[in-house]
């Protein structure tokens, strides 16, 4: 197995796999930090916080770097798209982060009982009990 763990964000990390995929002919692996690292800034520990005059973020700073676990999620259908086929994610990560991969790669893990139901949203659910003056009203949230 060949593949990248820890140091690189969903966003830095993925352009990185097309070529490793290619490149190899065993199992790839792909474990994030659940951090927004960019282009300028690919590491978590390289984020700078603005908030606080650009200091160093890592390692007990990174809070305002963490991704949703959505993005998580997006970053797994992207991976299995190029053919990993081992997810993970390193440091920092939160049960929902990896409930998230889990579900985004089709599988349905005892804590998605914990997933939320957005159909049930006072404002931005579709269930029939969502009041319709509130459906109406969220565009306005």
């Amino acid at each position: 197995m060949v593949g990248l763990n820890c140091i690189r964000g969903p966003l830095t990390m993925l352009p990185l796999l097309a070529p490793i995929r290619a490149a190899v002919s065993c199992p790839v692996a792909a474990l994030p930090v659940p951090y927004r690292t960019t282009a300028a800034q690919p590491s978590m520990q390289a984020l700078r916080d603005p908030g606080r005059g650009g200091a160093q973020a890592f390692p007990t700073a990174l809070d305002p770097f963490t991704c949703t676990r959505h993005e998580l999620g997006d970053f797994a259908i992207a991976a299995l798209e190029l053919g990993v086929r081992y997810l993970g994610i390193c440091c920092g990560a939160g049960p929902h982060h990896v409930r998230a991969v889990a579900e985004a790669a089709g599988k349905t893990p005892p804590a998605s009982r914990y997933s939320p139901d957005m159909s049930k949203h006072s404002f931005l659910g579709s269930a029939p009990g969502v009041t319709a003056s509130y459906r109406e009203y969220a565009p306005n949230l």
